[in-house]
């Protein structure tokens, strides 16, 4: 399985608190959209991604979409957040501009 798209949409909640810094969506193999994965910053400064999750009705979350390997989590991962960088260094450059 191969990621062949993935898009950003900034959604920096830092202003009223939150940490949520966009959202993202990925494509599998140009058959497959997974949509809602979350880039998240760390109280620490680092970044981290949350896979598309649901409320249940005894009011806990469990996930929707849940790599069963290490590796397709840590190419997810990898993927969303340079595509992430990408894009946040690039508004920088043009903010300088």
């Amino acid at each position: 399985m191969k990621i062949t798209q993935v898009r950003i949409y900034p959604f920096d909640t830092g202003r009223i608190g939150g940490r949520v810094r966009a959202v993202a969506e990925i494509v599998i193999d140009d058959i497959l959209l997974i949509r809602d994965i979350k880039v998240i910053e760390s109280k620490h400064g680092g970044l981290f991604i949350n896979f598309p999750k649901k409320k249940s009705s005894s009011n806990r979350f469990f996930e929707i979409v849940e790599p069963l390997s290490k590796e397709f989590a840590e190419e997810v991962r990898r993927a969303v957040l340079d595509k992430y960088k990408e894009l946040i260094s690039m508004n920088v450059e043009e903010n300088f501009d």
